[in-house]
């Protein structure tokens, strides 16, 4: 009975306490709960340079100092783009001034070196046989050989035959028949062998085929070492044995990223460097060829470049580093680099006083520097031509429009300088036209509501545009 007693008693105080509590909040004016504010105060000025007071714990923004509605802290103010000489210093905020001049880039593209094709021929067999001896030649890659050194000693008994005609008709006088024979040496590139016979000497069934030219040695075909030209191997006419290539004379081959490509001309200067010898001045080198084409699997275009006395310093297969002079005329297209008539003039700013959404590109442009040291900064929309990299890596874009030489902008702090305009309510990156309402509206009743800004195409921006006219 009394445990029964001592739990309704317990239901009882709770129930009251709760009735209790109930009446005494709705006997507390609402006003002690919620303080309002019309629309007006809270967007009273719209401009960037308009101070605004934040609570640093809340999400609140007024535009006068107090205390926080929402947690009582104090309001801090925050003046949008305004940065005192201390703020710029923590920030760590520079500037620089936007400077006119012709929108030169540097193209780089890496590739490996390797014989100019141009003065490469192949030896072949004219005539069949078996290989009985084998000479220095054709041992393996980049053997040096004289023009007329001996390559392979070849048994056949049709060159055998033909020396013992050459032999008769020579014996018999016959000329025309001589003259006939010896061409026919001649075809088999066995020249050497009709002389010895017109000279007396007896018919052998074994000749000696000889090089065609001085150059450096490569077996013909690679997959071919140690079984075409073996000793006991047969070889039949037009059969390729030797490739000669000049040692002296290289090329090299870069494959240069599509965005760059359109920057290439036959005929351009190139400087080149390697890893292990750095640059390489002196090694003179220009654009051959450029593939009228891009390869679809790299996205690239091949350029041949000529290497003028370049295996003095270049190994044939070595990784070199190609840097291109590209210049844009008046037109934004490609100039011709050694024709300075042809550039065009544009205005310059390091990527670095950028920020973009990839839809739309903003400046911080330097509105005003006071006696104080303080400097009041506004966002710039800007159009932006070409991305450009000069010999130092530093990367510049080419304004098309929103800005001018001798215009002085953020380089450094730009996301901090965006961030307190943003806080502030008024126009940034990511809001052209501010967080808030652009002017006074009619009284609300309730808390402003955020607008979204509209997007601002950059083509639509004139150089003499202001940020506040969108």
């Amino acid at each position: 009975m009394s445990i029964s007693g001592g739990w309704w008693r317990g239901w009882m105080s709770a129930l009251s306490g709760l009735a209790a509590g109930t009446l005494l909040v709705l006997a507390i004016p609402q006003a002690n709960f919620f303080v309002t504010h019309d629309h007006a105060e809270l967007s009273s000025a719209s401009d960037s340079s308009a101070e605004r007071w934040a609570c640093p714990m809340m999400d609140f923004i007024g535009s006068k100092p107090g205390s926080c509605p929402v947690c009582g802290m104090r309001l801090e103010r925050v003046t949008a783009g305004a940065l005192t000489r201390e703020q710029q210093k923590r920030m760590s905020v520079a500037t620089t001034k936007i400077e006119a001049g012709p929108a030169t880039v540097v193209v780089r593209a890496y590739g490996a070196a390797e014989y100019d094709e141009r003065f490469s021929q192949t030896m072949v067999a004219r005539i069949a046989g078996r290989i009985v001896k084998r000479h220095p030649a054709t041992f393996g890659c980049c053997q040096e050989i004289a023009l007329g050194e001996p390559v392979i000693d070849l048994y056949s008994p049709e060159a055998f035959l033909a020396q013992s005609e050459l032999a008769a008709a020579v014996k018999g006088g016959r000329r025309e028949l001589v003259e006939a024979l010896t061409d026919r040496f001649a075809r088999w590139n066995l020249s050497h062998v009709a002389a010895a016979i017109i000279a007396g000497h007896a018919p052998t069934d074994t000749v000696t085929l000889l090089s065609p030219a001085a150059g450096q040695a490569w077996l013909a075909d690679q997959d071919m070492v140690n079984k075409t030209l073996m000793v006991g191997t047969d070889v039949t006419a037009d059969m390729p044995l030797l490739k000669l290539v000049d040692a002296q004379r290289l090329t090299l081959v870069v494959h240069v990223p599509e965005p760059r490509a359109h920057f290439l001309r036959v005929g351009q200067k190139v400087v080149l460097a390697s890893d292990d010898l750095g640059e390489l001045p002196e090694v003179t080198a220009v654009i051959a060829r450029v593939a009228n084409e891009i390869n679809p699997k790299i996205r690239a275009r091949e350029v041949r470049i000529y290497l003028t006395d370049g295996r003095r310093r270049v190994l044939p297969g070595a990784l070199i580093k190609a840097r291109f002079q590209g210049v844009l005329g008046p037109d934004l297209e490609a100039a011709d680099p050694s024709d300075k008539t042809s550039w065009g003039t544009f205005p310059l700013i390091p990527k670095t006083a950028i920020l973009s959404t990839g839809v739309r590109s903003v400046a911080w442009r330097v509105a005003q520097r006071k006696t104080d040291g303080t400097v009041q900064f506004e966002p710039v929309t800007v159009a932006l031509g070409p991305r450009l990299e000069d010999e130092a890596g530093n990367d510049h874009f080419v304004v098309r429009a929103g800005l001018k030489a001798g215009d002085e902008v953020a380089t450094q702090g730009l996301f901090l300088i965006d961030a307190q305009a943003q806080l502030a309510g008024s126009p940034s990156l990511l809001f052209p036209d501010g967080a808030l309402p652009a002017g006074p509206g009619p009284a609300a009743t309730g808390p402003a509501t955020t607008v979204l800004p509209t997007t601002v195409s950059p083509a639509t921006v004139s150089p003499t545009t202001s940020p506040h006219q969108h």
